[in-house]
């Protein structure tokens, strides 16, 4: 049952996944007070369904801007990492990355590969070396950089959540938001139990950012990605990033994913999607042939028609803000997308942000 906050608070946030977590955690840090309205029975409905590859896509590479921002929140979950993991215990876990590039990546990001710290060409005999037990096309191109990193999810939201604990955010669970508006200098956020008010409020509920009465304009949506959870005694040395991946998780269970798919908000499973992974996995690792599946996930990944995050105003609004989109790189970037909006927030300032996440440009106008 929704407890209703004793005054109005500087910022309500909708969406109690990593990237709101994040967000309540600076502003509350910074003395403003923080309420979190988040649906459903339990956090992050997508984090903890997240595969948890926390590492700079080179997809983005063309854009420097967005991918060096890429890079500098990789910097700043090392840091949460160091921070958190000590008091609630262990979420990551390093690994070197081992990408495979097809030919039109070589065409398209050749130039950009060593600049951007990508790692280094690795071809014929060294394969062998940095990829014992898989089973790789030598005739393909590949990257090999350690630093690589690995996230649970759930295990991550969980620490920040305990860090906005702390700090005394209020957080209500279970609270379905229907409508966000603004009158006057104060927002009124309806949910299906109470009407609330705030003085801002930032929609920050991933693939549901967009729903009708919320920030319907800025034309977030689901893109579903299936993923299984291995049990194995296998090893495997590195991050296998190609047309799928396979990764180590926290435990000794081996993660292959993710499928993309434009599915609306059907978040189950599917046996073609399930057996594309399966197929991969066995392909490159064929010792995984005997392991067992013990879990089959299915998630919903925020995207936006830009391919970036959104982060700023929502347009026509002055006290409605989203920070949503984030796609398949949410715990690589929500902290660095919360620092950059605290200091929006709480400083008009948002520089910290590339251009392109901001709403309006996005949409189309001046920003």
């Amino acid at each position: 049952m929704l407890s209703l906050p004793s005054s109005t608070p500087d910022f309500a946030i909708v969406g109690g996944g990593i990237v709101g977590a994040c967000l309540a955690e600076e502003l509350s840090s910074q003395g403003a007070s923080v309420l979190v309205l988040d649906a459903g029975a339990e956090p992050g409905h997508a984090t903890h369904r997240a595969a948890g590859v926390a590492v700079p896509s080179l997809r983005y590479l063309d854009d420097h801007e967005f991918y060096s921002w890429l890079r500098t929140a990789k910097l700043d979950l090392n840091a949460d990492v160091a921070r958190l993991e000590p008091q609630f215990g262990t979420f990551s876990v390093v690994r070197p990355i081992l990408r495979a590039l097809r030919e039109q990546d070589i065409d398209t990001y050749g130039h950009l590969l060593a600049e951007a710290g990508a790692g280094d060409r690795v071809t014929g005999a060294d394969l062998t070396a940095v990829a014992a037990g898989l089973k790789l096309p030598p005739s393909r191109h590949y990257l090999h950089a350690e630093g690589g990193l690995m996230v649970d999810g759930r295990r991550y939201l969980a620490a920040v959540r305990g860090r906005c604990r702390d700090q005394g955010v209020d957080w209500q669970q279970g609270c379905e938001v229907r409508e966000v508006r603004e009158e006057g200098r104060t927002t009124v956020i309806q949910t299906d139990e109470a009407t609330l008010h705030a003085d801002r409020v930032v929609i920050a509920a991933g693939a549901w950012s967009s729903a009708e009465g919320l920030a319907a304009s800025t034309g977030i949506r689901p893109q579903r990605g299936q993923m299984v959870v291995l049990r194995t005694d296998e090893k495997l040395p590195s991050i296998l990033s190609s047309a799928y991946y396979l990764a180590p998780g926290v435990g000794d269970d081996i993660l292959v994913g993710a499928t993309e798919e434009d599915a609306g908000f059907a978040d189950q499973v599917t046996a073609q999607g399930i057996g594309q992974l399966l197929r991969f996995a066995t392909a490159a690792m064929p010792s995984l042939a005997d392991s067992v599946p013990v879990e089959l996930r299915a998630g919903l990944r925020p995207v936006s028609d830009t391919g970036r995050p959104l982060a700023g105003a929502v347009p026509g609004h002055e006290r409605i803000f989203i920070s949503a989109g984030h796609a398949g790189h949410g715990l690589l970037s929500a902290r660095a997308s919360a620092k950059g909006m605290a200091a929006g927030l709480l400083s008009a300032d948002w520089d910290a942000l590339p251009y392109r996440m901001c709403p309006t440009h996005a949409r189309g106008g001046a920003a």
